[in-house]
């Protein structure tokens, strides 16, 4: 399934009382050209995961050629590159020479897929389980308003009408 709008309005609450942030923000979020809901919800998912450290939501994929979603220090360097397919070996490389950290954002399928992805302290791995990803696609809409409440490894995630419970697995290393 295509996500069939231009433009994401997420009004978000976000929660967070082991780092006492309490955060109400306003994001436009503009869905890749022919993304699927699956890719999005990911993508959304990763911005979530990561929102304590204010990533960038990059609006135009290249391919493997520019992060999902990063962080820059002030000479623009890639603090971290944050992907949410998995990289081909050529393009995990590239990744790794560009920024400090890379971190990958997979469906369970495609993490049993790339499991074996390099065993590297500057790589990182999480995975959402199907049903989760499916639950969350639900969710999407054009103006959405989602709550979170972020606790160690998990995000729980309310549209007021819905509650989701994300267990944040980090993907084993081999």
């Amino acid at each position: 399934m295509l996500m069939s709008t231009k433009i994401v309005r997420l009004d978000l609450s976000y929660n967070c009382e082991m780092h006492n942030l309490f955060q109400q923000q306003r994001h436009y979020i503009a869905p890749y050209q022919a993304e699927s809901a699956e890719h999005f919800a990911r993508r959304l998912l990763a911005y979530l995961t990561l929102y304590e450290l204010s990533p960038t939501l990059n609006q135009h994929p290249n391919a493997g050629k520019l992060p999902d979603l990063y962080l820059q220090d002030a000479q623009q360097h890639f603090t971290l590159w944050g992907a949410v397919d998995p990289l081909s070996d050529k393009s995990m490389r590239r990744a790794m020479h560009q920024a400090d950290q890379v971190i990958l954002f997979l469906s369970e399928h495609q993490a049993i897929k790339n499991s074996d992805w390099q065993n590297n302290a500057a790589t990182d791995c999480y995975k959402f389980s199907d049903a989760d990803l499916s639950h969350l696609i639900l969710m999407l809409k054009p103006h959405m308003q989602i709550s979170v409440w972020r606790e160690d490894d998990k995000l729980s995630l309310t549209d007021g009408t819905q509650l989701l419970d994300i267990q944040l697995q980090h993907c084993s290393h081999h």
